[in-house]
C-alpha cells in the first residue's frame, strides 16, 4: 500500500504542523507500513491543479487528508477533492479530523471522499488500510464512514486509545522541517527554532461551543513529553515549544510534575501553553515560570457570570481576574479569547468583557473578539438544530462564510446591532493595540537617542 498525506495550505503567515496527520502516518508506520509520502502543500503554495499533476505522475492507493471544521476548510477540501478526483489515477480518498468526524455522510458527500476516520484517528485509519489490502468487507471497520456506490454507511465508533506512550512520536522526518522551525510565534526571539507538541488529548470540560473528537482526558507520561522534547532539541535545536493541547493546565499535579522534570533535567526551553483560571495558583505559576513559560492561553470567552454558566464554562469573573492577575505578576503573557453571540450573550455581557481586555492587556498579540461559531459536534451546534438556526451541517456551510460574521444569533440583538456593537469593541481595541506599539518605537528611538541604548537595531529589523 502506497499512502500519500495531503497537508493543505490555509493560506495564512503560518501554517502550523499536521500534528494529527503526523501521529497517524507514524502509527502506521510503527505497525509495519513504510510508503508513506507527505505532500506540502502548506509549505510550496501549490495550486490545487499541481496536485492533480502530481497524482498523474506518482500512483497513491489511498489519499489522507485531515483538517478542522470552518468555511475556508470547507472550501479547500472540496476544491483539492475536485483536483484528486481530476486525477488518471485517483487513489482511495480518506478525511479525518474535527471537520469530517461529526458530519461524516455529509463530509463523503460534498467533498466526494471514499471514507472518512471517526474521532482518534490512528487505530481506524490503519484498520481501514489492512482491510483495503486484503479485500475485506469495511463494514468490519470500527471508527469509520464508508462510501458503497451510492449508499453510505456509518460504523460503531473505536475505542480511543488508553496507553498515549503507545503511540509512537509524530513521523516528522520526511518533512522539510525548516518552513516550521523558523516560523514565529508569540514572544519568540528572532533567534528561537520553534515546533508544536502534544501532552495529552482531549478536556474533561464541556464548554458548549467545543467539539470535541473524544469524550474525557488522556495523558502521556512525564517521561515520553522529556523525551520528545529532547529529540526535538537534539535533532532540529529547537527552543520555543507550542504545547498544543487542548488544556496542558489540567491539574496543578500535572504541571508541576512538567516543570519539576524540566528543571531537573536541565532543559533550556521557552514555550506556550493552554491554561485554565479556575485552576491556576501561585504555585503552578511560580513553577510554569521557571520551567520557561512565556504565554498562557486561557480561554476567558466572556466576563460575565451569567454568560459564562450559560456557556457550560465552569468559571467566575473572581477566577478570571485573579488568574489574569496572579498570571501577570509573573511577567507571564495571556491571551485575551473572547467570543460573543452566545447562549447568554447581552449588550451588558460584551461591555464588561470589552472592559476587561482594555483593562489588563498586555498587548502580547493584537486581540479582537469574535462571534461565536457553533461548529458541527459541538453541544452549540445541537442548539442551533433544536432552535430551528441550523437545519444541518449543509445549511451550517452555507451560512458559515467567515470568522468575524455571524453564523447563528443566539442573543435577541438583531444582527445589523450586533455589528455594530461588534465594530465599536473592536475598534476600541485596536486604536488601543496600535496607540501601544507607537508609544513603544517612540520609546525605544528616544531611548537610543538619548540614554545610547545600543540594543535598539531600528524599526525594520
Amino acid at each position: 500500500m502506497k499512502i500519500l498525506f495531503v497537508f493543505y495550505d490555509n493560506e495564512s503567515d503560518i501554517n502550523t504542523p499536521p500534528l494529527g496527520s503526523l501521529y497517524v502516518a507514524a502509527y502506521l508506520k510503527k505497525n509495519g507500513y513504510h510508503n508513506i509520502v507527505y505532500y506540502n502543500q502548506d509549505v510550496y503554495r501549490y495550486p490545487e491543479s499541481h496536485l492533480t499533476e502530481y497524482l498523474d505522475r506518482n500512483h497513491f492507493d489511498v489519499i489522507g487528508i485531515g483538517f478542522v471544521a470552518g468555511y475556508f476548510q470547507h472550501s479547500k477540501i472540496k476544491s483539492l477533492c475536485d483536483a484528486i478526483h481530476a486525477s488518471k489515477d485517483k487513489p482511495f480518498i480518506v478525511l479525518g479530523g474535527h471537520g469530517p468526524s461529526p458530519v461524516a455522510e455529509f463530509s463523503m458527500k460534498a467533498y466526494g471522499a471514499d471514507a472518512v476516520v471517526m474521532g482518534e484517528g490512528e487505530m481506524p485509519f490503519m484498520n481501514l488500510i489492512k482491510a483495503l489490502e486484503a479485500d475485506r468487507p469495511l463494514a468490519e471497520v470500527k471508527g469509520i464512514a464508508y462510501r458503497d456506490g451510492d449508499q453510505f454507511h456509518v460504523n460503531e465508533r473505536e475505542q480511543p486509545i488508553k496507553d498515549l506512550d503507545s503511540i509512537p512520536m509524530p513521523y516528522v522526518e520526511p518533512l522539510p522541517i525548516e518552513y516550521y522551525v523558523n516560523k514565529k510565534f508569540l514572544q519568540m526571539k528572532p533567534t528561537d527554532r520553534l515546533f508544536f507538541m502534544i501532552t495529552s488529548r482531549g478536556c474533561n470540560y464541556r464548554c458548549n461551543f467545543c467539539q470535541r473528537l473524544e469524550k474525557g482526558m488522556r495523558f502521556r507520561s512525564i517521561e515520553s513529553v522529556i523525551d520528545e522534547i529532547k529529540k526535538y532539541q537534539r535533532d532540529y535545536r529547537i527552543s520555543y515549544f507550542v504545547f498544543w493541547d487542548e488544556l496542558f493546565m489540567a491539574t496543578e499535579k500535572r504541571v508541576l510534575e512538567f516543570s519539576e522534570a524540566v528543571l531537573k533535567e536541565g532543559i533550556k526551553l521557552n514555550f506556550w501553553c493552554t491554561g485554565r483560571l479556575n485552576i491556576v495558583n501561585e504555585r503552578i505559576l511560580y513553577f510554569l515560570k521557571r520551567a520557561g513559560c512565556k504565554y498562557i492561553d486561557y480561554g476567558i470567552e466572556q466576563f460575565d457570570n451569567h454568560a459564562l454558566e450559560a456557556m457550560e464554562k465552569k468559571l467566575t469573573e473572581d477566577q478570571i481576574v485573579r488568574g489574569i492577575e496572579m498570571t501577570q505578576a509573573q511577567n507571564i503573557f495571556v491571551a485575551f479569547n473572547i467570543i460573543f453571540g452566545n447562549v447568554g450573550d447581552t449588550r451588558e455581557s460584551l461591555r464588561k468583557s470589552i472592559d476587561l481586555l482594555r483593562r489588563y492587556n498586555d498587548f502580547g498579540q493584537l486581540r479582537v473578539i469574535r462571534p461565536v461559531t457553533p461548529y458541527p459536534g459541538s453541544p452549540l451546534y445541537e442548539t442551533a438544530l433544536e432552535r430551528g438556526l441550523l437545519n444541518g451541517p449543509e445549511d451550517f456551510y452555507e451560512k458559515h462564510k467567515n470568522l468575524e460574521l455571524i453564523t447563528c444569533n443566539f442573543t435577541d440583538i438583531p444582527d445589523d446591532e450586533f455589528y455594530r456593537l461588534m465594530m465599536e469593541a473592536n475598534q476600541k481595541i485596536i486604536d488601543d493595540y496600535y496607540e501601544q506599539m507607537k508609544q513603544q518605537t517612540i520609546e525605544r528611538f528616544r531611548k537610543t537617542y538619548f540614554e545610547l541604548d545600543f540594543s535598539f537595531r531600528g524599526a525594520r529589523h
